[in-house]
């Protein structure tokens, strides 16, 4: 059994570590924000843990873990992942973990930035991801204060891009090597399609690992507020020796925490949303007039929070999932005791404006039809009400081809804004005598929405 691989080096799991330090505040300039903030971060050669989480579920239960149980979280997961210096890879009978994960192509992104005896590139999250993402892929890296909206938190094992069905669904190695390769248009989120290929797949794994590891963080956590008394243990990591079958016992439910989140990343090649073709004979035009329709319509109601006309509204204020876990939107001042452990400041969730043609989640129109289709997990962003098989003719829910409709209407907005614009500026130009020469204004200096230092825009 791979208990033997599981438990080796729980001798070495190092105890009473701590890490923490207040956040500081966004008014800081970007060099001075990216020198402080660098060192309240703490080491990158130790995983942070998840003290956000951790208060949410202790105010829940009115309650509060040990030092000796939240330790106890921290070793077994230690045994189980071992370090961002040296990463392990549990195995079990159970699940064939071995499918799931590349452990050469996961230590290449691991550790230290350099190379290699052979010359390969290692340390590649260090190098590339960290900054935004965190050791521990909580988004809450020294940089995250300053970008708008916030690097992604793997940890729930959401992601918003991909062709996977269903929120908790986690994506594929393709579509994950697909942000990486492309960035995410209108973020912080840039392209790494220089790397050689293999460099990009040991970044794909670091993700799934990350994003594992941090589930499973979760579930032992949410376990021990929930099934622990003071002097109880979920996993005593001290009982190595003296003994061992007791522990043994303790990890097979921690391995079935592991094998649960293990599962759903195996099964998800099994759950892509296969996009159907345009029907035959397709009109266009029609298409984008059907597809206006829809946008405005009772069913779809695209237009709820993005207006065709002057950009996205602002219905409400709403906040992602990440922030809606952690934070009352209807009382945010009652957050400030998660900022104090580590949470980001909540920021709103602003819908897309259509007319840019900045679509973050791909622009061929396989993906926006995914996006309309299945929504946006982990935003306020819902899946279409879709017809189902055998529904009546008068059923007014969605089908396959008014999918195609609504995207082609949304591909067709930047075309007509850019079309207004050059008629606007016709117009203009026309009015203007010929023997005059307008004053032009110098451009306006204002911050980017990236919160660093001025720019023209």
């Amino acid at each position: 059994m791979g208990r033997t691989r599981a438990f080796a080096g729980a001798s070495d799991v190092r105890r009473g570590r701590g890490n923490g330090c207040p956040r500081l505040g966004a008014f800081l300039l970007l060099a001075a924000s990216t020198a402080l903030l660098a060192g309240c971060y703490g080491s990158e050669s130790e995983f942070r843990f998840n003290a956000v989480y951790l208060k949410k579920q202790e105010d829940t239960a009115h309650t509060q873990l040990t030092a000796i149980q939240r330790q106890d979280i921290t070793d077994a997961l230690t045994v189980l992942f071992g370090t961002p210096e040296d990463p392990r890879w549990p195995a079990f009978n159970t699940v064939d973990l071995d499918r799931l994960l590349d452990l050469d192509r996961l230590r290449m992104a691991a550790g230290s930035a350099g190379r290699d005896r052979r010359g390969r590139a290692r340390g590649l999250d260090r190098k590339h991801c960290v900054r935004c993402h965190g050791t521990s892929g909580d988004g809450a890296g020294p940089n995250a204060l300053l970008l708008d909206p916030y690097p992604r938190d793997y940890r729930r094992g959401i992601f918003k891009f991909k062709s996977t069905i269903g929120i908790s669904t986690p994506p594929t190695d393709a579509d994950l090597k697909s942000v990486l390769k492309n960035g995410i248009p209108g973020t912080a989120m840039p392209s790494f399609r220089q790397l050689a290929d293999e460099e990009l797949d040991a970044l794909v794994q670091y993700v799934k690992y990350l994003s594992i590891r941090g589930e499973v963080e979760r579930s032992l956590i949410f376990e021990s507020v929930d099934q622990l008394d003071e002097y109880d243990h979920l996993v005593d990591m001290s009982l190595e020796d003296s003994d061992p079958e007791e522990l043994a016992e303790q990890m097979a439910y921690v391995q079935s925490m592991v094998a649960d989140v293990a599962r759903k990343w195996l099964e998800a090649p099994n759950r892509i949303r296969r996009v159907p073709p345009r029907p035959e004979g397709w009109d266009l035009d029609a298409s984008i007039e059907r597809g206006r329709q829809l946008f405005y319509g009772d069913v779809a109601n695209c237009a709820k929070c993005h207006t065709d006309e002057a950009g996205p509204r602002d219905p409400a204020d709403d906040y992602d999932d990440w922030t809606k876990e952690i934070f009352d939107p209807r009382n945010l001042k009652a957050g400030a005791p998660y900022l104090a452990v580590g949470a980001l400041p909540p920021r709103k969730i602003r819908p897309r404006n259509l007319r840019r043609g900045v679509y973050r989640g791909g622009g061929r129109p396989e993906d926006l039809y995914r996006r309309i289709r299945d929504g946006i997990a982990g935003t306020p962003m819902p899946a279409a009400a879709m017809k189902p098989e055998g529904a009546a003719e008068d059923d007014p829910r969605l089908a396959p081809e008014d999918i195609w409709h609504l995207v082609d209407y949304v591909r067709s907005l930047p075309t007509a804004r850019a079309r207004e614009h050059q008629e606007a500026s016709s117009s203009s130009t026309n009015a203007i005598a010929p023997s005059v020469v307008p004053v032009m204004p110098r451009p306006r200096l204002t911050r980017s929405r990236i919160r660093g230092p001025l720019v023209r825009k």
